[in-house]
């Protein structure tokens, strides 16, 4: 696991295949904080009308690391939560998680909305691409998102 922690209440990084779902309690708890909400995004088995059986996650290591940090950066800053965001790189098979997050705050809204302003904006800014594999084995390219706000 490639990873990046901050003294100011985050911690993020990039897995080879699955993200383990096990491992983000350690990094959110907090004696303050009585709510704790969390996101997997699994693989499901279908797209657009097309069967899946997995996505393969194509991720500039770099630039996801330094887009990671940056967005957890800025949820810590404007809401008072502790969040974990994880993400997968290479296969990931049907079922299986290829994004956890977890935020924790004293109330649950914050935390609800920590959570789904990362999985918003990760979607958007942190350049990894999937490529969709079929019960077949072919693949396709699935279209990503514009980071233009116009």
């Amino acid at each position: 696991m490639r990873i990046t922690q901050s003294e100011a209440g985050w911690f993020c990084g990039l897995v080879d295949g699955p993200c383990p779902t096990d491992q983000w309690l350690v990094h959110v708890e907090d004696p303050g904080h009585g709510a704790i909400n969390t996101f997997y995004g699994v693989v499901r088995n279908h797209n657009e009308g097309q069967a899946a059986a997995s996505v393969d996650y194509d991720v500039h290591e770099g630039l996801a690391l330094k887009s990671l940090a940056a967005l957890c950066t800025e949820i810590v800053a404007s809401l008072p939560v502790r969040l974990y965001v994880i993400h997968s790189c290479g296969m990931v098979a049907v079922g299986e998680a290829s994004v956890v997050i977890a935020a924790s705050s004293a109330h649950r809204a914050e935390a609800f909305e920590a959570t789904r302003r990362c999985i918003d904006q990760l979607k958007i800014r942190v350049p990894i691409w999937k490529r969709e594999i079929a019960p077949d084995q072919s693949d396709r390219w699935l279209d990503g998102h514009t980071i233009r706000v116009d």
